[in-house]
């Protein structure tokens, strides 16, 4: 049995339009013999007679009459969605997804997009800052092309590709004795009121993996789901934090004094997060080849640095996955 394809349609519509096989074939780039080969076959495959012929010319028999303009709306939805999916490969439109720490979003992301928007102007872009934990769980769920973030939890599900490592340091009140040292280890901490991070925040997943710290920073008595509700708690006096270095430049510096933590030294990894066995969209690629080129020229703060580049060209390559590492705690 012969089944009607895009072909058969083509070539029906053609001849309909032309009201001749050899103008048909001109148009269509084929035989004459080729054409009327490709009306027989969608003759036989539907069982009617859909194109009357004569010696002087070509007319539509009734069911041709009603079978046309079907024939004409589906080749036009057809190619409407062709060119559709084409704009999309090329760039020209679309929409982009991404989730990341909030010191990501707020400090790395804006010129990176910028540039971007730039670039491709009819491309949508959603931004989200979140915890560790529902970054992850985004990128799982496809609510967003990528994530980046901090290690919240292992899934196999997902692949982690380091980028940023930032140390962590003490943030205090200006008042605060601890804000007269220039650097301090994790012992100091331990006799003092801590306010944490919450439970499902990257930060405070990898301060409880850090079996050698003090109890209090591993449960916090006050915790709180924000960098900004942090600052405004310890601007009260509650007590002491840690944060890594790139989140505490959200905070400002006018009331809280920021101190070096020494013993061991401990790191928190930035990560470009990714669905296993998912194919990035075109618009998705390039931002990541933008993050690439931006990272590696980017002035970082004191206390981040650059851990690993990123592969070479995302958009005409395939991405080298890397594991990822363990959560850096050494002695210096």
């Amino acid at each position: 049995m012969i089944n009607v394809t895009l072909k058969h349609l083509r070539g029906f519509v053609a001849v309909a339009e032309e009201g001749s096989y050899s103008r048909a074939a001109q148009r269509l780039f084929l035989t004459q013999s080729s054409v009327t080969a490709t009306i027989q076959q969608v003759e036989q495959a539907i069982g009617l007679t859909l194109l009357d012929r004569t010696t002087r010319r070509v007319a539509l028999t009734n069911e041709g009459s009603e079978f046309l303009p079907v024939a004409r709306r589906l080749l036009k939805d057809f190619d409407a969605a062709v060119s559709d999916i084409r704009a999309v490969a090329e760039r020209q439109r679309g929409h982009l997804g991404i989730a990341a720490a909030p010191s990501v979003v707020a400090l790395i992301l804006p010129p990176l997009i910028c540039e971007f928007s730039a670039r491709y102007a009819n491309i949508s872009l959603a931004i989200r800052d979140a915890g560790s934990q529902s970054v992850q769980q985004r990128v799982l769920d496809s609510e967003i092309d990528f994530g980046i973030a901090s290690k919240w939890a292992d899934d196999p599900r997902l692949d982690f590709e380091p980028l940023l490592r930032d140390r962590f340091e003490i943030v205090v009140r200006r008042d605060h004795p601890f804000a007269k040292c220039s650097a301090l280890t994790w012992k100091h901490l331990e006799k003092h009121r801590f306010v944490g991070l919450a439970n499902d925040t990257g930060v405070q997943a990898m301060l409880r993996s850090v079996p050698t710290l003090p109890r209090s920073v591993q449960e916090p008595q006050y915790q709180t789901s924000s960098t900004s509700a942090l600052e405004a708690m310890l601007k009260e006096g509650l007590g002491v934090s840690v944060l890594p270095a790139l989140a505490a430049r959200l905070i400002s510096s006018k009331h809280l004094a920021f101190i070096e933590l020494r013993e061991p030294l401990v790191e928190r990894e930035l990560c470009v997060i990714t669905r296993q066995g998912r194919s990035l969209s075109p618009a998705a690629q390039t931002i990541l080849r933008l993050l690439h080129d931006k990272v590696n020229s980017l002035e970082l703060p004191a206390g981040v640095r650059l851990v690993a580049r990123m592969p070479p060209d995302p958009i005409e390559g395939k991405s080298v996955r890397r594991s990822l590492p363990k959560v850096t705690a050494t002695t210096r």
